[in-house]
Formats: C-alpha cells, sequence, structure tokens
C-alpha cells in the first residue's frame, strides 16, 4: 500500500501507486566484487574498478521505493554475499515493508549458516543460483572448482528450506548438451524450483570475445524446441525475460512455453553499484547517478517511457507483428543478442521458422 505521505503529491497521483510497480522489483547491483572470473560477465566489462554501494545509499534507495509502491527487492552482484551489509540491508527492507526478496548468487558463499540465516525471514527470500551447464563447461567459463562450490550452496540453500531456481547462461556450447544438463539438475538438486535460461549476450566495452558463444538464430530455436521438450517431460525450465521464445514456439506451433516479460518494462528499475540508474543489470545506458528522489524522477522522465512503451518505428511494419503481441513481445530484440544490428534478430528468428528452413 502506498504510503500517505506521497498521496499528498499531486505528482505522485500520476503514477503511484501503480500495478506495474507493486509487482515489479527494485533492483540493487550491491557490489561488482566477485569469486568467480566468468568470461562472459557484463557486471564487470572494461572496468579495472570495482565498486560497492554503501549501506546508506542501499537503504535510501529501498525506503524510496517502499513510499512508490515497491514490494519485491531484487539484490544483485558480483556476488552479493561478498558485500558485508547484506543482512542489515534484508532487515531494513523487511521494516520498509518489502514482502519478496530474490538474490542473484553464485552459490559459493553460500555455507549452512548463512542459509539458515536466509530462512529467518520467513519464506520470503528466493535464491536464484548460477550454474553455466554440466561441470566441465561451468568451470571452464567460471573457474576450476567453482561447480562444486556452486552444488555445495545449491543445497545448503535447499536442507534450509529455501526456495531455489538455477539461472543459466546459455551459450552455443550449452545447447546441444541442455537436455542433459536440465536431467542432472532436477534428478540430483531436488527441490529445485526452475532452469532459467539466460541467453548469452554481447555487452559493450566487454573483454573477451563471445562470438563463437553467441547464439545464431537457428541455435536459438533449438534452444526453445529443447525448452518446450523438458516442460512436457516435467522440469520447468522458463526463458528468462526473453519473450521470443515463447513466440517462436508459438509460430513453431509447439505446446506453449512460460511467458516471458520483455527486459525492458514499466516499472523495472536497477540501481548498479556505481549508483548509476539503469533499466536493465546487462545494460549500459544510465538514466543519472543516484541521490535521493532520482527513482521518481526516472520514473516518470519521457526517456524512461519511451524505453518501456511499445515499439512504433519496426514492430508496426513487421509481418510478425500479431504474433509477437500475442506473447507479449512489443519490441524487436535487443541489439545485443548477436551484434547484428541491421536485420533485428527476432524477425531472423521467425523467418527462419516462417521459411520451413528448420527441420
Amino acid at each position: 500500500m502506498l504510503h500517505l505521505s506521497l498521496i499528498a503529491n499531486p505528482m505522485d497521483k500520476k503514477i503511484f501507486p501503480s500495478p506495474a510497480i507493486e509487482s515489479e522489483n527494485v533492483c540493487l547491483e550491491v557490489t561488482t566484487r566477485c569469486t568467480n572470473e566468468c568470461t562472459h560477465c557484463f557486471v564487470r566489462a572494461g572496468g579495472a574498478v570495482s565498486h560497492d554501494l554503501s549501506l546508506e545509499i542501499a537503504r535510501s534507495i529501498i525506503e524510496e521505493g517502499s513510499r512508490y509502491g515497491y514490494r519485491c527487492l531484487h539484490i544483485t552482484g558480483g556476488e552479493p554475499f561478498l558485500w558485508p551489509y547484506i543482512f542489515d540491508l534484508l532487515d531494513c527492507a523487511v521494516g520498509a515493508g518489502y514482502q519478496m526478496f530474490l538474490i542473484n548468487t553464485n552459490g559459493s558463499l553460500i555455507t549452512q549458516h548463512i542459509a539458515m540465516r536466509l530462512s529467518g525471514f520467513g519464506g520470503r527470500i528466493t535464491l536464484s543460483i548460477s550454474l553455466q551447464g554440466p561441470e566441465d563447461l561451468h568451470d571452464r567459463i567460471r573457474g576450476h572448482g567453482s561447480f562444486q562450490k556452486a552444488i555445495g550452496g545449491i543445497r545448503a540453500a535447499l536442507d534450509a528450506g529455501l526456495s531455489v531456481v538455477i539461472f543459466t547462461t546459455i551459450g552455443r556450447s550449452l545447447v546441444a548438451l541442455l537436455p542433459g544438463f536440465a536431467e542432472f539438475v532436477f534428478a540430483n538438486l531436488a527441490g529445485v524450483k526452475e532452469l532459467a535460461l539466460i541467453q548469452l549476450i554481447r555487452v559493450s566495452r566487454d573483454t573477451h570475445s563471445l562470438d563463437g558463444e553467441l547464439l545464431t538464430p537457428f541455435d536459438f530455436i533449438r534452444m526453445v524446441r529443447s525448452a518446450v521438450l523438458l516442460n512436457l517431460y516435467g522440469y520447468r525450465t522458463i526463458v528468462l525475460e526473453n519473450p521470443l521464445a515463447a513466440v517462436a514456439a508459438g509460430l513453431m506451433e509447439m505446446p506453449r512455453l512460460p511467458l516471458a516479460l520483455p527486459l525492458y518494462r514499466n516499472g523495472k528499475i536497477v540501481v548498479m553499484a556505481d549508483r548509476s540508474i539503469t533499466l536493465a543489470h546487462s545494460s549500459r545506458r544510465a538514466y543519472g547517478i543516484y541521490e535521493t528522489g532520482m527513482l521518481r524522477s526516472v520514473l516518470m522522465s519521457e526517456d524512461y517511457a519511451a524505453a518501456v512503451s511499445p515499439d512504433v518505428e519496426t514492430c508496426p511494419y513487421c509481418r510478425f507483428h500479431g504474433v509477437c503481441g500475442d506473447y507479449g513481445m512489443i519490441r524487436p530484440s535487443e541489439w545485443f543478442r548477436d551484434m547484428e544490428m541491421e536485420t533485428p534478430y527476432c524477425k531472423r528468428v521467425l523467418g527462419l521458422i516462417d521459411s520451413n528452413v528448420i527441420v
């Protein structure tokens, strides 16, 4: 419920409270420091200096977000359990009225003690723990021994009764291995809620060439087919923040994948560890540097409205506009899906399906 102090401001009535905000999360990147050395990491791409939010700033953000109606808090990094104030922040967020918490982690620092402390928040917490794929692939990308550390963290979290989602950044190397990997996850880590696939992307200023791992349109279609079949087999698999997957499945007349929200959407806001404000953790487009009151300024800005609104330049003239709308895809795929800017990635994926090029 919106705090009464905001209702007195007539400007706030234009957007607060809002169903978008009430169902969305305010996201804090609390640190860029990490225990892994992932070659695909967009958090540290091109950055020689690490950053940490101060607890004072983090508290200011969540208190401001609470006044505007946010009830979900997303904490990410880097590795957030390297940040020394994470439990102080969770306590503050509970006091401010937040009801749900999502914490992205690589799992390496989740001991039984930490898992039990997290379980003390009464079922409010979901951990998204990263596994890159089978052990050899995971360790090659994230560092030797990191797979077993992640598995240990997952098991500690599950033993403590925490809700656990496996986040998997999927590149070309994993597409063919995906069915076996999913079977491993659900057979050996009983209690995992779902497997969330995150399409590998390129970002500006990255320091490692990932051209060989980016999903071609054909690779994307293979991933979608595998995800559909995994769901039919009882292994809940989603494609995170990428509604193109559901569009592709629908166009292939396959059973519907769980619908995905777009990467940029109304109500979503992220404050990075350097205090820049963005719409997505992977984005390098900043809407200013956080100071008290900045969340409201960004949410009410014309730039923000344009970024989360349906596209009016490309989509209305695309032959797939209707089917995309049926699955909640209101903008073309982001340019960083495979760095090809001439023809939108989504149009090339759906064109392959529509032309029966794939078998």
